[in-house]
């Protein structure tokens, strides 16, 4: 909080992004680990350093405003109407500048990390710079083209030629995307930005201060890939490696035993409490939290979901639900969407549940259907039972009341209510309610005794 009075914050968010080929999309809300990029940047930026904050967007920009809102409600929109470059983008800006430093940072250079901005801004402000620039080591891992940093034989940056690649030996760093300027100097000296083809570039401003007799202050990425550029999906699929992989090592360093970290997909919003074990080729996504001691995986997908401690799930799909504790699921079974499983239940082999309630204690036998139903405690349903939920028109409801058996084999034809301790031979086609304690069996089920 020290530079809180000195600092503002411009994200570059109007281009187009036109090589990612995508036909609606803007670029700044593809998916990065799970989030759009643009919050990926935004949450790992210092952002409470700063005393005002803008984000330069096109003129349809609903959807970038959304996205930013997640990640911070303070952010002021400047429109560029067309899109002429950084350097017109950050001259849009201008006007409504107001502290003494200025944090300017591309949208598409979402890998930053908080301590390597921070390291930028200290070294500015101590050294009382005019700009200041985040560069890097051209590197084979770091592909794309970028803005070449131009150095004077004694070693002093005098500019940035724009689109060179690791390939051209004739540099060795690149420009980043991340800079730090004066504001009283910058206001001065953005009326020398040369056009190129009708389009400003901020990286002009470079020369600009060399030309002036101004040293151009500069630092490094204190960590590897945080310089990675997004222009196209190529780069995006890098990106995307690296941020899965800080995102393992993140829950690993809290105490998550992740097997495979290489085989292992846990999106951004997504949280895991330590002593769990993820198995290979688990993707957890979509704000899902895993609490302790749970064994999740392998070749599972736990998407949107909240699973309670020290529950094993085996090689299936758990989508928008609930799952409590000390529960074990599959292998290759689905729980869909708007399901809650309570503490201590058994779900077989390849079975399906949609929208129901399973309560605490009771069992589902493999290759089972349940939708939506309501399963009270301590029921035991057999393999193959199908609750047969859809009338042609409309989904109808199935109870199943506590401590209820049902045989293998059943069709549960909905609405249908079975009731307490009743018992439901294998086999069965159950079409009407089925009274407390008793025994139904036949197609259709009839009553048989009472037990």
């Amino acid at each position: 909080m020290k530079y809180k009075n000195l600092l503002d914050i411009v994200v570059l968010a109007a281009g187009k992004g036109s090589r990612m080929k995508s036909k609606s999309l803007p670029k700044p809300l593809h998916c990065l680990n799970g989030i759009p990029m643009i919050n990926y940047l935004l949450n790992n930026l210092p952002l409470s350093n700063f005393a005002n904050k803008y984000i330069v967007v096109p003129d349809k920009h609903d959807e970038i405003k959304d996205a930013v809102l997640k990640s911070d409600n303070t952010f002021n929109y400047i429109k560029q109407s067309e899109p002429r470059g950084t350097g017109d983008a950050l001259l849009q800006t201008l006007g409504s500048l107001e502290s003494e430093n200025i944090i300017i940072v591309n949208a598409d250079t979402p890998m930053l990390r908080t301590e390597s901005v921070l390291n930028l801004i200290n070294s500015h402000v101590n050294q009382k710079s005019k700009i200041s620039i985040l560069i890097d080591t051209f590197d084979v891992d770091i592909p794309g083209d970028y803005g070449a940093i131009i150095k004077s034989k004694d070693g002093e940056i005098t500019g940035i030629s724009e689109n060179k690649n690791v390939n051209e030996t004739k540099f060795s760093e690149f420009n980043v995307g991340l800079y730090c300027v004066n504001l009283s100097w910058l206001k001065k000296s953005i009326s020398k930005i040369n056009s190129h083809n009708k389009e400003l570039y901020i990286t002009d401003l470079v020369g600009i201060s060399a030309d002036e007799g101004f040293d151009v202050n500069y630092s490094f990425p204190l960590t590897k890939y945080e310089s990675i550029g997004i222009n196209d999906k190529y780069q995006l699929s890098l990106a995307n490696k690296i941020a899965f992989k800080r995102k393992n090592i993140d829950l690993m360093r809290k105490g998550v035993n992740i097997i495979d970290p290489d085989n292992t997909y846990v999106d951004y919003n997504c949280d895991i409490e330590p002593d769990s074990t993820i198995q290979p080729g688990t993707i957890v996504k979509s704000g899902s939290t895993i609490k302790t001691n749970c064994i999740i995986g392998p070749d599972t997908e736990i998407s949107n979901s909240l699973i309670a401690e020290n529950t094993i799930i085996k090689k299936s799909v758990v989508s928008d639900s609930k799952i409590g504790s000390e529960v074990k699921i599959g292998p290759y079974s689905h729980i869909r969407q708007d399901s809650n499983i309570s503490n201590k239940v058994y779900i077989g082999t390849n079975v399906e549940v949609k929208k129901s309630k399973i309560e605490s204690g009771s069992k589902l036998g493999h290759f089972c259907y349940i939708g939506d139903s309501m399963i009270e405690k301590n029921v035991n349903i057999g393999a193959g039972t199908v609750t047969c939920n859809f009338d042609g028109k409309e989904k109808q409801k199935t109870s199943i009341l506590k401590n209820a058996f049902i045989g293998s084999g059943t069709m549960i034809v909905a609405p249908v209510i079975i009731g307490q301790n009743a018992v439901v031979g294998a086999g069965s086609v159950v079409t009407k309610d089925v009274e407390n304690d008793q025994l139904v069996y036949g197609n259709p089920a009839t009553n048989k005794k009472s037990l």
